[in-house]
């Protein structure tokens, strides 16, 4: 049998992480490892040792926000590397080039 896809969700929506929780948990294939509704909470998982296959992460979150998680995520340079999807329901194109 494969291993399931681990995803971690991190977004400050509540009811979003519910709703995304519930669809990748329908899937065959997946599964969520984890939630963070911070930005620091998502460090602090993936120190723990429980790197994600996927992490989907909101740009904008309180304490540290995406684009905060990614340049953490640089830094301590973690193995493998997550594949990393980025929300925003704002629309500001330079934050989009940044996180690019």
């Amino acid at each position: 049998m494969q291993q399931k896809i681990q995803v971690l969700l991190a977004d400050d929506n509540r009811e979003f992480t519910n709703l995304l929780s519930e669809y990748i948990s329908e899937q065959e294939d997946m599964e969520v490892m984890g939630v963070a509704f911070h930005g620091e909470e998502v460090i602090d998982i993936i120190e723990q040792g429980k790197i994600p296959d996927v992490l989907i992460v909101d740009i904008i979150m309180p304490h540290l926000d995406g684009l905060g998680v990614l340049e953490k995520l640089r830094e301590i340079n973690i193995k493998p590397q997550p594949k990393i999807i980025m929300l925003t329901a704002f629309g500001q194109e330079n934050i989009t080039q940044k996180a690019v």
